[in-house]
């Protein structure tokens, strides 16, 4: 058996669109480690374009923290009392070297000090998300480790993990690099220099890696590892000018198996081109008009499909009045692919289009009135 076919988990999907290239268990929530963190830079990524923080804004560790970077098994990059670090050296570290410190300290950052708050916002962007997903740490610690340091989430066990399906954690790789497409000229770094340190990253499928292939167009993006997560990857790769997310769970031999991966999706799976163009739909008797989401889409399908027979379908996701400009209002699938149809993909408004105002609601009111009375009348008489 493949080692891609051995592995707890795993998903493969299209970065831009969602569609779903392959599956294996996907939705199981498991232990992911480190790639928790995707969820952490994340957060981080959005208070930084809301202005709420700032790359060069320096982030306050603290002693525990820096008692943490320092152990051997839980940090490769050691946090000095004497030094300041700022936002952006932080977010290299849990990026490169997946230091927990510097994650921990990135999510404080967001919230003005208040570790259970973030981890509250991690939750609450998974529910907003609908994927499956229950965060105790904006590390990828377990309570085990945690507990030591005084980062255990009150309310939660001795041995309590963040649980994320694979489909889960590439959907918040998807977001993330949507918010932060510049994160490849770091991710995709076997190794850095950050003041007196190097960061290190763990990802072997990096030049110059022992699992290195050239062909497979690697853009990083985050390793993970615990005891009982096993080990866990999550990379962007190209193919066809579309860039790919893949996740594998629960691995002894990830890279290995994630080159398997790659190299069966090759044999299997091609893409096509789909013009889509803007359509009109009727909300409330107002028509309102849908914009696709790429004019030119890329449509996967399975090595024995017929492509000629691949349609694209939009389905109205709301019926409701008023529709702002820019808002989500069709999704949108892929059939006769041989592939799991559903998308991340959607058609928003061109324009704003508002309930009609309660006076003219009146006025229609009014005129029906009228004529039913007039009827009425007629109706009599004859």
């Amino acid at each position: 058996m493949s080692d891609y076919k051995k592995v707890k988990s795993a998903y493969v999907m299209d970065a831009k669109s969602g569609q779903t290239l392959y599956e294996n268990h996907s939705n199981k929530e498991l232990p992911i480690a480190s790639l928790s963190k995707m969820m952490t830079l994340y957060l981080t990524t959005q208070a930084i374009k809301h202005h709420r923080l700032n790359w060069n804004d320096k982030v306050p560790v603290d002693h525990q923290l820096i008692k943490m970077s320092k152990s051997y098994s839980l940090g490769s990059f050691k946090i000095k009392h004497s030094n300041q670090y700022t936002v952006k050296q932080l977010y290299q570290a849990a990026l490169i070297a997946s230091s927990n410190s510097a994650a921990i300290a990135l999510g404080k950052a967001v919230t003005h000090g208040d570790n259970a708050k973030f981890i509250a916002m991690m939750n609450n962007q998974a529910k907003a998300w609908g994927i499956d997903a229950n965060f105790v740490s904006s590390s990828g610690l377990d309570n085990t480790d945690l507990k030591h340091y005084g980062y255990q989430l009150d309310g939660t066990s001795k041995k309590a993990q963040n649980l994320v399906s694979a489909k889960a954690i590439s959907i918040t790789a998807q977001h993330l690099i949507k918010a932060f497409p510049q994160i490849s000229q770091w991710s995709n770094k076997a190794s850095y220099k950050l003041g007196s340190q190097t960061l290190v990253n763990a990802n072997s499928m990096l030049k110059p890696g022992f699992y290195y292939r050239a062909s497979n167009h690697l853009t990083g993006l985050k390793t993970g590892y615990t005891e009982t997560a096993g080990l866990c990857l999550t990379v962007t790769y190209w193919r066809n000018g579309r860039e790919l997310i893949a996740t594998i769970i629960g691995s002894q031999s990830t890279f290995s198996a994630m080159n398997g991966l790659i190299t069966h999706l090759d044999k299997t799976v091609r893409s096509k081109p789909v013009t889509e163009s803007s359509k009109a739909y009727a909300i409330k008797g107002h028509k309102v008009t849908v914009n696709p989401a790429e004019k030119q889409t890329r449509v996967w399908y399975r090595i024995g499909q017929d492509p000629k027979k691949i349609t694209v379908t939009n389905q109205l996701i709301t019926n409701r009045l008023p529709v702002k400009k820019g808002q989500p209002v069709t999704k949108t699938s892929f059939n006769h692919t041989g592939l799991p149809g559903e998308t991340t993909q959607t058609g928003t408004a061109a324009k704003t289009v508002t309930k009609p105002t309660a006076k003219k609601q009146n006025h229609a009111n009014w005129f029906s009135q009228l004529f039913a009375g007039i009827g009425r009348t007629f109706s009599q008489i004859f």
